[in-house]
């Protein structure tokens, strides 16, 4: 029912105009992360813990009360009933369809009645950009649709990072623990004891929010943190040169090399990777655009030690001489999808301009998937919407178009780059 009701409000305003246009615009600067790990993937949860007028309200409503002592009882009834079944033991921490409903109908009371989150919602959420897809809904469907993506998001980390289930692409995504291993047992036992000691004093939310983040931990599945905040560090130079870039000097914004990961264990770059950021320098010294944005995280092979976009970073400067001020990095895609996604985001949190089209350098098999058909399709399935738009092939290894700005909603059910 949420999806329909999202695309036909997405119809109505295409009626009326772009939806680009009609969406509030969120903030054009690098949000401040101060725990990416739940920011990134719980944005919403996040706002309301770091908030004490939020907290108060959220504590003092009595069927949210309801729902976290009962959730509390199911904690303790497992801590003594399911000290050898991992499975068990996490299921006290999953919500069930009914809580994820019962939470939603009782933040919707809360938006009416408390001043305090009707604010949050109306302001800091829409700024954000985190549910840019939402936004234009009444503010208490906004609340109400974030947490219930960030419910199923947490019964996802639970259900994959502790019982092994597998993830959208289980290759490079799976767990990385032996979940029937004793050693494993025993953390999921310490885990759900610690989260359960001091469920009183927690937000309804907090105790599965607290086992999925460590649940994360774990498996060593931290990516989405990994060289945050990008502004303070391997961004730092770019973020600083872009408000001084004479734009109409460049035919496209940007210049964006999509990873194309080693599958051999101990190598930081493939010999494809290596051609493409060639490919991405020479452009860059012809002048078709003042950035290059090299997109890849750590992908290939599973729990591989190196970053596609820091390996072609180096390369970049040290082989093909690009000044660093001139290169933006995505360390964190782990698909084609995101690497599109993700360019989307960092143009637009970055100041650079949307509306100027940009260039995607890369591999000619990889390019005929890029500008396919079958291609925006799956980033509709997979993502909701598709991050680019006006695509134009131009050759066998160079295409334009534009990036969106619906490319900032968050993807909660991907947690290693949401």
């Amino acid at each position: 029912m949420r999806l329909k009701y999202v695309v036909i409000t997405a119809v109505a305003l295409l009626v009326t105009g772009s939806l680009a246009n009609a969406l509030s615009a969120p903030a054009r600067n690098p949000l401040p992360l101060q725990n990416p790990l739940v920011e990134k993937n719980f944005y919403f949860l996040s706002l309301l813990q770091r908030q004490e007028a939020l907290r108060s309200a959220l504590f003092a409503d009595p069927e949210l009360k309801s729902i976290a002592a009962a959730r509390g009882h199911f904690m303790a009834q497992a801590i003594h009933t399911c000290r050898k079944n991992v499975s068990c033991m996490l299921k006290s921490l999953s919500w069930t369809d009914e809580e994820i409903r019962r939470a939603s109908l009782a933040i919707r009371a809360v938006y009416k009645n408390d001043a305090a989150l009707r604010r949050a919602v109306s302001t800091e959420l829409p700024a954000s950009g985190m549910y840019v897809l939402y936004q234009n809904l009444p503010g208490e469907d906004l609340a109400a649709y974030a947490w219930e993506d960030a419910a199923r998001g947490l019964n996802n980390i639970v259900s994959v990072y502790g019982n092994g289930a597998p993830p959208r692409y289980p290759r490079i995504d799976s767990i990385s623990v032996d979940p029937k291993s004793t050693d494993f047992q025993d953390h999921v036992f310490n885990l759900l004891n610690k989260v359960s000691a001091s469920a009183a004093q927690k937000l309804f939310f907090e105790p599965t929010l607290s086992a999925a983040i460590e649940l994360l931990k774990e498996n060593h599945r931290d990516e989405a943190a990994r060289f945050e905040p990008l502004q303070n560090g391997e961004n730092r130079a770019a973020l600083r040169a872009i408000p001084s870039i004479p734009w109409q000097k460049y035919p496209y914004s940007f210049i964006l090399v999509p990873g194309w990961g080693p599958e051999v264990p101990n190598v930081a770059l493939s010999k494809e990777g290596h051609a493409v950021t060639a490919m991405a320098a020479e452009r860059f010294h012809a002048g078709k655009a003042p950035l290059i944005l090299v997109s890849g995280g750590f992908v290939h092979p599973s729990q591989t030690k190196y970053a596609e976009a820091i390996e072609m970073k180096k390369v970049l400067v040290d082989e093909f001489h690009v000044p660093e001020e001139a290169i933006i990095i995505d360390p964190h895609a782990r698909h084609t999808t995101t690497n599109m996604r993700n360019a989307a985001r960092l143009i637009y949190r970055y100041g650079v301009p949307m509306d100027k089209k940009a260039l995607v350098v890369t591999g000619e098999s990889q390019l005929n998937v890029i500008v396919s058909r079958a291609f925006a399709e799956r980033c509709q399935r997979e993502q909701g919407y598709v991050p680019y738009k006006n695509m134009k092939q131009l050759s066998d290894t160079d295409a334009e178009f534009n990036p969106t700005i619906e490319s900032l909603q968050v993807d909660a059910m991907d947690p290693l780059d949401p």
